[in-house]
């Protein structure tokens, strides 16, 4: 089976809730994607279907880097030999900076590329990654960030519980902590005992900052985790952070390369890394990070896009939760799924969707 052309789309999908673009101090809201498709044809029969997002734009940049660039890197070659073509992309995007829109822009194509290789073996993506488990806890990530108020934040966590979420995670980072402090407190008085209750500071704190806020948190708002508090490069404030606080912390969702897991896992002091495949080039490489915290016992929590996450996360060992946000649940058929409080991985072959074509049309620029 070969590759016999890669097909995009771009498609702007308002969001259900506005959120704020993160690595900035003074969050803005954006309320809608832009979705990258990617369909992948082969002389076999078999298509596949990926795609990358982007918030506040920058959509039709990804779309020009995998039409002009990525496609041909892929074109002819085996889709089912995902380790080598991904490797082949990296040598080949390397020269203009892998890391940033060329990651993404693979990202796309490389989950295309897992959505042929489960089609061909008629087994779902999960299963290829190791097969794990079926069923996983899910973090709503996008129902209190700081786009919302602390009303509306607590009737969308409370609408996403009810539907199966396990717990919420609530964005902080702002310029003023102790407004953060506050939000967070209105919003953990509105969430039901027993619920997962974790903030993440996007890695906009510095370490005082941070450490004032872990130690609120513990002590006041009884926090489950505290997700990249710090910098991503501030390794080793993040290891005074760790011995400092009584809370798990998860890191790595603004990592772009799997070298920086590697040097996280060997500083120590995380519970979890969050892994974003989309940052990172797609799942060959998430899959190979995921792989080393296993190695190390750290868990692997993926970043948002659950229709992949949930994938990454059922595979792996230590991959028992994952974030969810609903942005694309009905531009898809298919998809991870809520039964009786847990995030369901699909069982169909492949990545187990099937796209909307009326919805794509609406939505397509």
């Amino acid at each position: 089976m070969k590759i016999t052309r890669v097909e995009t789309d771009l498609l702007r999908v308002p969001l259900p809730r506005p959120v704020a673009l993160p690595a900035s101090q003074d969050p803005r809201s954006v309320a809608a994607a832009e979705l990258v498709l990617v369909h992948i044809l082969t002389d076999g029969g078999l298509n596949g279907l990926g795609f990358a997002y982007t918030l506040g734009g920058s959509g039709v940049a990804v779309r020009s880097m995998i039409d002009t660039v990525v496609a041909d890197v892929v074109a002819g070659q085996d889709p089912t030999a995902t380790e080598a073509l991904y490797l082949k992309a990296w040598a080949e995007l390397d020269g203009v900076g892998f890391a940033g829109l060329a990651a993404r822009a693979y990202a796309a194509v490389d989950f295309a590329l897992w959505d042929l290789k489960g089609k061909a073996a008629g087994l779902p993506v999960h299963r290829l990654l190791g097969g794990s488990r079926t069923k996983l806890k899910a973090v709503v990530s996008d129902t209190a960030t700081p786009a919302l108020g602390s009303k509306q934040a607590i009737w969308e966590t409370r609408a996403a519980l009810d539907r199966g979420a396990a717990g919420v995670q609530v964005e902080v980072g702002t310029a003023d902590p102790e407004l953060d402090a506050e939000r967070v407190r209105q919003v953990r008085a509105g969430v039901p005992d027993g619920a997962w209750f974790e903030v993440s500071a996007c890695g906009r704190y510095d370490f005082s900052t941070a450490a004032w806020f872990g130690e609120v948190g513990a002590a006041e708002f009884g926090l489950d985790g505290y997700c990249d508090p710090l910098r991503p490069d501030d390794l080793a404030d993040l290891g005074r952070l760790a011995d400092r606080l009584d809370v798990g912390l998860s890191v790595g969702a603004l990592y772009d390369r799997p070298g920086d897991f590697v040097r996280l896992l060997d500083r120590g002091g995380v519970t979890a890394v969050r892994i974003d495949p989309l940052r990172l080039g797609g799942l060959t490489p998430a899959r190979k990070v995921a792989l080393a915290a296993e190695l190390k016992h750290v868990a692997a929590y993926p970043v948002r896009l659950p229709e992949v996450g949930a994938h990454l996360a059922a595979g792996v060992v230590y991959g028992r939760v994952c974030e969810y946000v609903d942005w694309f649940a009905d531009l898809f058929a298919g998809g991870p799924r809520f039964e009786h409080g847990q995030l369901v991985a699909p069982d169909g072959p492949g990545l187990g969707l099937a796209l909307r074509g009326d919805l794509a049309a609406k939505y397509r620029v």
